[in-house]
């Protein structure tokens, strides 16, 4: 009996140990087809129709994330699971030499979730803090996260009159916790590749 033991003993670790390997190596080439597959597919987003206009107290910015909405993302998204669109909006004064000062740099985040029970898109947006928009229209809901609109982004007083200022935005998906790692492992690698392009526009007061 106890020969039987030592010798099943191996025999089951070796098994194991090449499960294992069997496991690393799907995982492996998973996501090297995901990578493939998704290279291509990086920077297709982009920022676009820039708007800069001032009001009697403040300077405001329009713009919108054209082609940020991928077949993944929106499997994701009517899914149930919340997604996040990191902006990030950069003020400058540029100087000499290519060396730049850099006056206001804001994160702003756009986040949906579909509320399964009512068929409802809830989009919270920093433009309004005080209230959640909510839509049954999935092209709304998208249309929500994907524009900025008149955002007041700094007191006029803050700048100077014929200074030349440059404005960068830029835009990307944040990384998704998993909810079940081994089961959504492979469909939210795929969206962690969302990332726009610096997008410039100078102007002057």
């Amino acid at each position: 009996m106890l020969d039987v033991i030592l010798w099943r003993t191996p025999y089951v670790f070796e098994v194991m140990k090449k499960l294992f390997v069997i496991i690393v190596c799907c995982i492996g080439i998973s996501f090297s087809g995901f990578h493939v597959s998704t290279a291509t597919a990086k920077n297709i987003a982009e920022i676009v129709d820039i708007e800069i206009a001032q009001d009697p107290d403040y300077l405001k910015v329009s713009f919108s994330i054209r082609d940020c909405f991928t077949p993944s993302l929106e499997e994701a998204i009517q899914s149930g699971v919340p997604t996040t669109f990191r902006i990030l909006v950069v003020l400058e004064k540029p100087g000499a030499l290519f060396f730049s000062t850099q006056v206001l740099d804001v994160v702003l985040e756009h986040t949906i979730k579909y509320d399964y029970l009512k068929n409802e898109y809830h989009v919270q947006l920093p433009e309004n803090p005080d209230a959640t928009l909510v839509t049954k229209d999935f092209i709304e809901a998208r249309r929500w996260m994907s524009t900025v609109k008149d955002l007041p982004l700094i007191p006029l007083w803050r700048l100077q009159k014929d200074q030349v200022y440059q404005l960068r935005i830029k835009a990307e998906l944040s990384k998704v916790e998993l909810p079940l790692f081994f089961r959504y492992i492979f469909f939210f690698v795929s969206l962690w590749d969302f990332e726009t392009d610096w997008q410039n526009a100078t102007f002057s007061l």
